[in-house]
């Protein structure tokens, strides 16, 4: 039996996996930083969630503006927009 050595090229095989390596890092990172900048930008839907929860608790605990007619209510909104 003879058995066949290859001799490897240490170089050559770095040279060889090193592009696919660093796409493979580079993807991983920029996927990282854009799911940081959108957790920044764009808070998770629980943080709309508690911040709606707790402006309607504020709400229901308020006497809140009561209008008798429409005419109160109308010049009500047109001072809001003044």
């Amino acid at each position: 039996m003879k058995a066949k050595s290859q001799v490897i090229d240490e170089n050559a095989l770095i040279e060889k996996l090193l592009p696919k390596i660093e796409e493979r890092i580079r993807a991983d990172v920029i996927g990282s930083l854009i799911s940081a900048l959108e957790e920044q930008l764009y808070p998770p839907e629980d943080a709309f969630r508690e911040d709606f929860v707790r402006r309607v608790e504020k709400a229901a605990n308020s006497k809140g503006k009561i209008f008798r007619t429409k005419k109160e209510l109308a010049t009500h909104l047109n001072s809001i927009g003044e």
